[in-house]
């Protein structure tokens, strides 16, 4: 069976320093294909480091490159430093072309207080994204937390974009919104789901699940983060999807191999592979 991890960090701590390993563990789980993003300097220019030096191995080791939100507040972006910012970005897919899928991960974050304070910058930087996503003709990896309507009003005013929405953090409301008008800007939409969503307070994601066609559906990690219950404690890595490829086979009473299959077509559609 393969088993693709759509939003992943081996670019980052603490699976950075043994990313190799970790690799390794998750091919030797099954894997083939994996894309790692974030969002700031360093974990970009490894995230493209770490598809480069994967290239002679057999396994789709991709990147995508973007600013987190969360830069905003805590490495201080401001709206004068958003344009050198985002031709860093332009810069670099135009040199590693061959290494990046898509932009992001981008969007809004309200949940701490300073991102209320950001919301302006944060506001701006995320239509510099869309921009950036539609001139490349690249999916937008989003990041959306606490802000739906401000998420929600910015991307749509970008038509037929490609949109991720990595580690879906929605409810069914806000999901059918997106379904009504993204059929009317063609978008093509995808829904990322996590480890969080085998957690028992996490009906919520459930149910979002249980809605989006089977098309739509992507499985991730998000590693070194949301390890799935059966390995809560632990530190999350890309080997893991296995058990969320399980826990969603289960709840939406598929064989695991469809299922598995049908990711492994959403994978390559999301990121034009």
């Amino acid at each position: 069976m393969k088993f693709y991890d759509s939003h992943t960090h081996l670019n980052a701590e603490p699976l950075l320093q043994e990313w190799e390993s970790y690799l390794q563990r998750f091919i030797d789980a099954g894997g083939v294909g994996i894309v790692n993003s974030w969002a700031s300097e360093e974990y970009n220019i490894q995230a493209i480091e770490i598809s480069k030096q994967s290239s002679d191995k057999n396994i789709l080791v991709k990147a995508t490159l973007g600013w987190h939100p969360m830069e905003c507040f805590e490495w201080d972006i401001t709206l004068v430093t958003i344009a050198p910012k985002m031709q860093w970005i332009r810069d670099r897919y135009l040199a590693n072309k061959e290494c990046v899928v898509g932009i992001g991960e981008t969007g809004i974050d309200v949940h701490y207080p300073r991102g209320l304070e950001t919301l302006d910058i944060q506001k701006q930087l995320f239509i510099e994204h869309c921009k950036l996503a539609r001139e490349f003709n690249l999916p937008l990896v989003i990041h959306s937390r606490d802000d739906f309507e401000t998420t929600f009003e910015i991307i749509k005013n970008y038509t037929d974009l490609t949109i991720y929405f990595h580690c879906r953090g929605y409810g069914t409301e806000q999901i059918n919104r997106l379904q009504v008008e993204g059929s009317r800007l063609w978008w093509k939409l995808f829904f990322g789901f996590c480890g969080n969503v085998t957690y028992k307070n996490a009906q919520v994601s459930r149910d979002s699940l249980a809605m989006i066609a089977r098309d739509q559906i992507l499985l991730e990690t998000d590693a070194p983060y949301l390890a799935p219950q059966i390995v809560r404690w632990e530190t999350n890595h890309p080997a893991n999807v296995k058990y969320i490829y399980q826990y969603v086979a289960e709840y939406l009473k598929m064989d695991i191999e469809e299922l598995a299959l049908q990711v492994e077509k959403n994978f390559k559609a999301v990121y034009g592979l």
